[in-house]
């Protein structure tokens, strides 16, 4: 009992370690950016110059601006959306979503950086990146959590933090560092049988990026399949994210198309990128990333029907995504490596599983658990191979 406790106690603090790295170097990354601006936090949230209603917007609200070159990028609709996250006054900040009912859907992350709409400009731009910071650490415990649970080493855990789109997402106030760190506790709450921390998991990851429902129905199938059951409580996060959407199609003006506009058949948009990456000398980091989500997402695809598991049933969904994702999507790593977030980092933990399984991983998972035994009662042994079923 007592080598048991002083086990799980050292695979804590490694698994603390790891968090408290990613914390670190996420702070520098941002720091690095602003420094350079003089710590102003509008740095990261990328006002556009080709938008000049919305610098002024800005302009009014801080004074002082950091303006990006071209159309900037996301962190400026999450900043309006933060500064009115219920769409209350939707005529002050709201106008200034390129698309309204799209961009709403994303709602946790502006609306924890702006403590539901209750702080000043100033305070929500530095919101946004304390949030992201801290996501980034928390997201990176989770992974290393979840490898140690598959039989991994706990530093994979890094790839979370290493994850381009994680590194992107810091860099534009972009809120698909929670929705994957989100993510990431669902699995290893699914790993561990805990239907309904997992359905809060990932309500909280399909409300920061309305794409993770994908993740939502994929581990319903993971629990039929693999675990032969099916908690009702898995149907939350479906109820949670429809509820939100009629809300903001009566809050906001707009239609079914701008839920749809980033999307085309199936292979249309990374072929139409690809003719694009052979015109343009410098897209080599763009078809590189590009190629390596493709064959990433569509190899998790196959592993997920050959051995069920669920990290692999979790992201598969991100395979049938990269099949219909636009041009404008594929084109530059910047965008494809945010849509398909969660593919790199569930890679890196997939491949060294080869074809065991997470049912497998549970009982070991138990096993570090501290027991007491009687005299009469011997300490059970747990076997290696567990049930059938193979996983994370």
């Amino acid at each position: 009992m007592m080598q048991s406790a002083e086990t799980t106690a050292g695979k804590g603090r490694v698994v603390l370690l790891i968090g408290l790295i990613a914390l670190s170097l996420s702070g520098l990354l941002v720091s690095r950016l602003l420094v350079d601006f003089d710590w102003n936090p509008t740095t990261t949230i990328k006002f556009g110059e080709e938008l000049p209603e919305q610098v002024a917007y800005a302009e009014g609200l801080f004074g002082e601006v950091v303006v990006s070159a071209h159309a900037g990028h996301d962190g400026k609709f999450f900043f309006s959306q933060a500064m009115d996250p219920f769409y209350l006054s939707p005529e002050t900040h709201a106008k200034f979503l390129d698309r309204p009912t799209y961009r709403a859907q994303r709602m946790l992350y502006p609306t924890i950086a702006g403590l539901g709409g209750l702080l000043g400009p100033t305070a929500v731009a530095w919101g946004l990146i304390v949030v992201n910071v801290m996501a980034m650490g928390v997201g990176t415990a989770i992974t290393a959590k979840l490898a140690e649970a598959l039989g991994l080493s706990p530093w994979f855990g890094l790839a979370f933090l290493l994850n381009p789109g994680m590194i992107v997402s810091q860099n534009i106030d972009s809120a698909d560092i929670v929705a994957t760190a989100a993510l990431m506790a669902a699995v290893l709450y699914a790993v561990r049988d805990r239907p309904l921390a997992s359905s809060l998991a990932l309500t909280a990851s399909a409300l920061s990026r309305e794409t993770m429902i994908l993740a939502a129905i994929g581990l319903c199938i993971y629990w039929i399949r693999v675990r032969s059951k099916f908690p009702p409580v898995l149907l939350a996060p479906f109820g949670a994210v429809a509820a939100w959407w009629i809300y903001v199609h009566w809050r906001l003006a707009g239609g079914l198309s701008q839920d749809t506009e980033a999307l085309g058949l199936p292979f249309q948009g990374f072929l139409e990128a690809f003719r694009g990456w052979l015109e343009t000398p410098d897209s080599l980091p763009d078809a590189l990333i590009g190629f390596v989500l493709l064959f990433a997402s569509i190899a998790i695809a196959v592993r997920a029907v050959r051995t069920p598991t669920a990290l692999g049933w979790a992201v598969t969904g991100f395979a049938g995504l990269a099949l219909i994702i636009s041009e404008p999507v594929w084109a530059r790593y910047f965008d494809s490596a945010r849509a398909l977030a969660p593919v790199l980092t569930a890679y890196v933990l997939l491949v060294p599983l080869g074809r065991r399984g997470d049912l497998r991983r549970d009982s070991q998972i138990e096993s570090t658990e501290p027991t007491t035994h009687t005299a009469s009662t011997p300490a059970r042994q747990h076997d290696s191979g567990g049930r059938d079923g193979a996983g994370d």
